[in-house]
């Protein structure tokens, strides 16, 4: 045997009694706490009144298109939201389970949670590989001051738990965290690809091709706006900087999400011609983002010196810092972009963006902590700036959670016309979720007369149905006593927008009850 053996048979070989104890890997405690704290908050900050609120306007698509056959679907994807049928596609096996609130927002709640670790992972994996390892040589001379080891040592859990939080803390994440939409998904997308593609060119697995080629097609099948443009551009830095992968490789895991990008937007393109107008306000709403990552000024103005000590921490990574910046800035500039060639302008639509910020913050507090010899005043000044943000971003969850709806509250609409409701009363639905968002409150036994419907949402290519129109929807309406209207109520007055309906509707009758819950609007015209 040679000298070089060991285990069980070179015991038994020497007579040594048995094989030597093995050695245990102890847990890393400071990786766990950079991931299950951030998990942690953002579960109870989710499940905090999960299924409160009840479904409003943009989940009832998520319900409306995802519940139909997949030929209905695509018949109705053809005309209009093609750019999330991979989403409803997603979704149509989860719908058909149930339907209740809390099982439809399941999915993306469960990615809220899962984009929360993964940047806490994120966070701690930049700080430990290529902050703390750029500053530290032997002795942990840093520079020309001693940073002590208990500090290091906490440096990058400080950082991923910091990153986890505040990311769970994002107004925009906030506000789509308990949706039955696919933003928090994009979310975790995009921190899985960021993730994926620094541990693939530090040191290459398939393992970790496997998770940012899938994580990044993924975000460009699910939203063209929101995930693609982050996820090509953080791939497009690791191509330029490879680290000790090769170039090829990000280029062939990078060909499948471009694939992808291209043909939603393709698709995209050619069913949202010129939604905005040349008066759109387009500098202002810009500026205006910061709202959706900050909550409050004074919230912004710590965030900010913490991005600032993140990209000074991340001075000498150049790589890694473009990877951030490019996850931060692509998609803001995708829907600056879309907006000015007249397309769409949505906040929402650059929640992939939140990620990279929180990831960027928590470096700066690691960075902040250990600038100094004397690191418990630095240290003491990284936590105080991190408190400073979280009270001036919770403030808006504890707001948003106490809301009793979003925008829109169809249970207390579809209440109310029940207690009013008599059997044979007709009704008339003005706008395209009005149908399906009423139908899935009212209680069962009230005798609504739906008398315009002429193809039900099942099997229509709208997902409100198709009704009865112009002189025909005279005719079905002419001797009705009482109709009830039901609509959403928009910046254009119901008798401009929708003008036929509304006017068949009150004709020969007066107004005898109207209420507005939220922006879904009730009214009941009677005949004399």
């Amino acid at each position: 045997m040679s000298l070089g053996s060991t285990g069980a048979g070179a015991g038994a070989a020497d007579g040594g009694g048995g094989a030597a104890p093995a050695v245990r890997r102890r847990p890393d405690r400071g990786l766990l706490c950079a991931w299950l704290v951030p998990a942690l908050v953002a579960a109870l900050t989710t499940a905090w009144r999960y299924d409160a609120k009840p479904l409003w306007r943009d989940e009832f698509y998520t319900l409306g298109t995802a519940v139909r056959e997949y030929g209905v679907m695509l018949r109705g994807l053809r005309v209009t939201d093609a750019g999330m049928g991979p989403w409803y596609v997603l979704m149509r096996p989860w719908v058909l389970l149930s339907q209740s609130e809390a099982w439809l927002r399941l999915p993306s709640a469960v990615a809220g949670v899962l984009a929360a670790a993964l940047a806490g992972l994120l966070a701690h994996h930049v700080v430990k590989n290529h902050v703390v390892k750029n500053h530290v040589v032997k002795n942990h001379v840093v520079k020309r001051h001693v940073v002590e080891d208990s500090v290091l040592r906490a440096a990058a859990p400080l950082a991923g738990a910091v990153a986890g939080v505040l990311f769970t803390l994002t107004p925009i994440v906030v506000r789509h965290s308990q949706e039955a939409r696919p933003y928090p998904v994009l979310a975790a997308c995009a921190v899985a690809t960021a993730y994926g593609l620094l541990r693939d060119r530090g040191a290459p697995r398939a393992r970790w091709l496997l998770l940012w080629a899938a994580a990044a097609t993924l975000a460009a099948a699910l939203h063209v706006l929101t995930g693609a443009p982050a996820v090509l551009a953080m791939v497009g830095v690791a191509f330029l900087a490879p680290g000790r992968a090769r170039r090829r490789r990000f280029l062939a895991g990078g060909l499948p999400p471009l694939a992808v990008a291209a043909a939603m937007v393709a698709v995209g393109m050619s069913q949202a011609p010129n939604r905005i107008g040349e008066d759109f306000p387009l500098l202002r709403r810009s500026l205006g983002l910061w709202h959706s990552y900050a909550a409050a000024p004074a919230a912004l103005g710590g965030l900010l010196l913490l991005w600032g000590a993140g990209a000074l921490a991340l001075r000498r990574c150049p790589p890694v810092l473009a990877l951030l910046a490019a996850g931060t800035l692509a998609p803001v500039a995708a829907v600056v972009a879309s907006a000015a060639a007249g397309q769409l302008f949505e906040a929402r639509y650059t929640v992939a963006a939140a990620p990279a910020l929180a990831v960027l913050a928590g470096v700066g507090a690691a960075g902040i902590a250990v600038a100094r010899r004397r690191t418990a005043p630095t240290a003491v000044a990284a936590l105080a700036l991190v408190g400073l943000v979280a009270a001036g971003q919770a403030p808006r969850l504890v707001a948003h959670r106490q809301q009793p709806f979003v925008v829109d509250d169809p249970r207390s609409a579809a209440a109310a016309l029940a207690a009013r409701a008599r059997p044979g009363d007709a009704v008339v639905f003005l706008g395209n979720t009005d149908r399906p968002m009423l139908r899935h409150h009212l209680p069962a036994g009230v005798g609504l007369d739906d008398v315009l419907l002429v193809r039900d949402p099942s099997v229509s290519v709208s997902i409100g149905g198709d009704d009865l129109t112009g002189p025909q929807r005279a005719a079905a309406l002419a001797g009705r006593e009482r109709v009830w209207v039901v609509g959403t109520e928009h910046f254009v007055p119901w008798e401009e927008m929708f003008a036929g309906p509304v006017r068949d509707a009150r004709a020969g009758r007066a107004l005898a009850y109207g209420e507005s819950f939220g922006r879904f609007r009730v009214e009941l015209w009677t005949a004399p």
